[in-house]
């Protein structure tokens, strides 16, 4: 090839343009990626595109994704139509790349034009790290996998590959990857913010091997799960699906990690109410990696409700007890607690119902879907009442799992925690006098709980005891003593509670 031959090669003009700095809008520079990516294929000769271009094209594509993470982290859902396309977008792009990285990886007969293959060609980013990457995107998305994600996740990491086994992973970072996709799926995602996803997976940077990966059963049987290496799905639960009698079968198990995950809620607690006792205002210098083994992005508290979650979600998948019959009727909405103590206080719907539609419903939750004007407003672990029509009273729920296929259309799953409300004002002891919280009164609900909640924006209970005001025909205000936390998600936190006839 003579050296104008090589300057004008569109592989080599590719080459040049991925050595140059990125567009400093990460979407921007996805659109060019993407362009590149699609010239080399069109446009190169045959084989051109080698196992180092395709390294360069998969360092580009983590770097978007990195920039895009920090999008997505203080985006709510559904999110705005540029940013879902463009995450929709890189998720194909790394899948795209990852796939061509393993066919060389395998020797899958492609042309080196540029001499003998060199030793070690696919060094460096990895396939399984470009798909793990994805699963990343498209849980803080809200986005279901796409089609063939996990087909594809099982062939990268070695682990479908026939003969092989578990052990035939092709050094520990394809059994590292795989385990934290793994480990994130049995998480429920869909049930965690953009930002607690990100933090899981630096998170499981740390522990993700200590989860169980086996060609055998895994006891107990109350915390494995079961995967189909020939299938495009997840790990299955056993005590939702028992084990198939034949198949290409692999066997999973978070529970390892448990243990781990209980030191660092039982240090994390301690050091919190140190502080507390010290009149320490509690911050992130709590965890510094050094000292706590834990990664920034979420504040202590914060942290403190993640472990909790995942030790429960790792010890024991979740299993339904009522089934949910399905239903399609519309009804009026309100989202997010300070709307609904508004709503609560004057009364007034003015500017704060929508309309949604019901999909399915039981006893103790429904499934819900908007499809149109949510954008950006909801999350996972919000509060949310819903009532059929305005002559019923107000079931307030909290926001159990989000979905979100397209810009247009979001889908949540809800949790009951009452029938009624009373909004109040809470102020905790330690806390400035002026600094009271709105927050909703929930009351009991035999046999669920005995006693009445308050459900308050997460980091408001800060001690046993605290003030609380209601308005009315008359207004109220009494101390309450609190009996523990129910329920604590990333944005709001319940606890029962009983009037302290002790009041200081």
């Amino acid at each position: 090839m003579s050296v104008t031959e090589r300057i004008a090669d569109p592989v080599d003009e590719v080459v040049h343009w991925l050595s140059l700095e990125p567009d400093d809008d990460p979407i921007v520079d996805l659109e060019a990626l993407r362009k590149r990516l699609a010239d080399c294929a069109v446009a190169a000769r045959p084989g051109a595109l080698s196992a180092e271009v395709l390294q360069l094209f998969a360092v580009r594509a983590l770097d978007a994704s990195s920039r895009l993470r920090s999008r997505l982290i203080t985006s709510a859902l559904p999110l705005p139509r540029a940013l879902h396309l463009a995450a929709k977008e890189l998720v194909e792009l790394l899948l795209e790349v990852a796939a061509d990285l393993q066919r060389f990886a395998e020797g899958a007969g492609v042309r080196w034009p540029w001499g003998a293959r060199p030793a070690g060609a696919i060094e460096g980013v990895q396939p399984f790290a470009l798909a793990s990457e994805a699963f990343v995107l498209t849980a803080m998305s809200g986005a279901p996998v796409p089609s063939g994600f996990w087909r594809t996740a099982h062939l990268l990491c070695g682990v479908a590959a026939e003969g092989d086994g578990v052990g035939g992973v092709r050094g520990d970072g394809g059994l590292f990857h795989y385990r934290r996709i793994l480990s994130v799926a049995v998480a429920q995602p869909e049930s965690l913010t953009p930002r607690e996803v990100a933090w899981l997976f630096d998170y499981l940077d740390a522990v993700a091997m200590q989860a169980c990966l086996s060609r055998d059963a895994i006891e107990p049987a109350a915390s494995a799960y079961w995967i189909d290496l020939s299938a495009d799905a997840p790990p299955v639960a056993v005590v939702r699906h028992p084990v198939p009698g034949a198949g290409r079968l692999c066997h999973f198990s978070p529970a390892p990690m448990v243990r781990r995950v209980q030191e660092q809620i039982e240090w994390l607690e301690a050091r919190i109410i140190d502080a507390e006792l010290s009149g320490v205002e509690v911050d992130g210098e709590l965890l510094e990696p050094d000292v706590a083994g834990l990664p920034f992005g979420l504040t202590p508290a914060e942290v403190l409700a993640l472990l909790r979650r995942l030790r429960d979600r790792w010890s024991s998948p979740p299993v339904r007890e009522q089934a949910r019959r399905q239903h399609h009727y519309t009804v009026q909405v309100c989202v997010g607690l300070r709307a609904i103590w508004y709503l609560g206080r004057t009364a007034s719907t003015e500017g704060r119902i929508e309309e949604w539609m019901v999909l399915n419903e039981s006893p103790g939750g429904y499934a819900v879907m908007c499809v149109s004007g949510a954008e950006g407003r909801v999350s996972a672990g919000i509060a949310l009442a819903l009532r059929r029509n305005a002559a019923d009273p107000w079931s307030v729920c909290i926001v159990r799992w989000v979905r979100s296929d397209s810009p247009e259309q979001i889908e949540l799953g809800l949790q009951v925690v009452s029938q009624s409300f009373a909004p109040v004002q809470v102020g905790f002891r330690g806390g400035e006098a002026r600094n009271t919280s709105l927050a909703l009164m929930l009351p009991a609900m035999p046999p669920l709980r005995v006693n009445p909640v308050i459900l308050a924006p997460a980091g408001t209970y800060t001690s046993r005891r605290f003030v609380f005001v209601r308005e009315g025909p008359s207004l109220y205000v009494a101390q309450g003593r609190a009996l523990g936390l129910d329920l604590q998600t990333a944005n709001v936190e319940m606890f029962q509670y009983e009037t302290d006839p002790y009041a200081l």
